[in-house]
């Protein structure tokens, strides 16, 4: 369980018709048991958690799940407490209920059978009530979900989406104060694939929608590779994580220009999610040596806490090959424990802050 391929789920492109990834295929790794390894402790069954958000006020984390092969994904809820985890979509406590002014374009739910759940965000609305974005890659489009959670597991109700344009295939979503979002682009299905963010090309950019109005590209924001992406308060600072050419990205639109500040990094960023202070940022991220357009092999993984105003880094947490979660692409804080989870495999994991 040293060597991981990064392979996106081709069943998920193919149903989409869009062009299947370039790589050369690798053998699943074969299940591994479920023990801790050092610090790190496992919550084994989740699938592909690319993703993870905290309910606010809980111990309960949201997560993503990518179709991988031939099973679509899902959404999971994880109770931090017990360790212990369910399906929250599709799920018998699930529902949905339209929200059709909101969302005119899109009247029906996800088709479970092609979902495939990638970024995710959370907007807070109030005490056990909050709304959950979800990049979906089963129609392309951003999915909005409400939670209730109220003490007890979050349940989720589907109540509406926004399609995505057909030059966009995205990655994070950051949900903004009026409704709205913005995502990244992480590249254009038609002009390039994974061998294309591979190379540090610019791929995509950072995308912004708000109630009634249109998905539109931000002037000014294009990246290799685009990839996790937090905000400010007010929506007018964005950070962004370039996963092709190892940058972290701070995009300030509060003038009359676009000012951009940009750091380089030493692993491959991914998603971003803001501290439980809300003071600092943590970037998870890959260690990997890149095959042209083969597999990648996978050497470890690390998380960094991040000052917003200058993007300054500390490391929090450096994994290695020996490891055998691999592929980890977010860590959010919970107490004193940092929890990750992967782009594919069977498990989430969990361990001490450091001091």
């Amino acid at each position: 369980m040293n060597r991981y391929a990064l392979v996106f789920s081709l069943c998920t492109l193919a149903a989409r018709g869009l062009p299947a990834i370039d790589v050369a295929a690798a053998a699943e790794p074969a299940a591994a048991a479920c023990t801790s390894q050092g610090a790190l402790e496992y919550v084994c069954g989740p699938s592909a958690v690319e993703d993870l958000v905290r309910v606010p006020g809980s111990t309960w984390l949201l997560g993503s799940g990518l179709a991988e092969r031939d099973a679509p994904g899902k959404l999971h809820r994880i109770d931090t407490r017990s360790r212990s985890w369910a399906v929250a979509w599709p799920a018998a406590d699930a529902s949905s209920s339209h929200d059709a002014k909101r969302f005119p374009a899109c009247g029906m739910p996800p088709d479970a059978a092609r979902f495939s759940a990638h970024g995710l965000a959370l907007r807070h609305l109030g005490a056990g009530h909050d709304e959950l974005l979800v990049v979906n890659h089963g129609r392309e489009a951003i999915e909005f979900f409400d939670v209730r959670s109220h003490g007890g597991a979050p349940r989720l109700a589907w109540k509406g989406c926004v399609p995505m344009p057909s030059d966009v295939y995205a990655n994070s979503v950051a949900a903004l104060a009026d409704g709205g979002f913005v995502a990244t682009q992480f590249y254009d299905p038609g002009k390039g694939n994974m061998g294309t963010i591979l190379t540090g090309a610019i791929t995509g950019d950072v995308l912004e929608w708000h109630p009634g109005g249109a998905v539109t590209h931000i002037a000014g924001t294009s990246l290799s590779g685009a990839n996790g992406i937090e905000t400010d308060a007010a929506g007018r600072v964005l950070y962004v994580a370039a996963w092709g050419s190892r940058e972290l990205l701070r995009f300030d639109r509060r003038g009359a220009q676009l000012s951009v500040q940009r750091v380089p990094l030493d692993f491959a960023p991914d998603n971003l999610r803001w501290s439980a202070d809300h003071r600092t940022l943590l970037a998870a991220g890959q260690k990997f040596t890149a095959g042209g357009n083969g597999p990648l092999k996978m050497e470890g993984w690390r998380v960094v806490r991040v000052k917003p105003d200058t993007l300054a880094t500390r490391v929090v947490h450096d994994a290695g090959a020996e490891v055998t979660l691999q592929g980890v692409s977010v860590g959010v804080e919970v107490g004193d424990r940092l929890w990750v989870g992967p782009f594919r495999g069977d498990r989430v994991g969990s361990l001490p802050l450091p001091r």
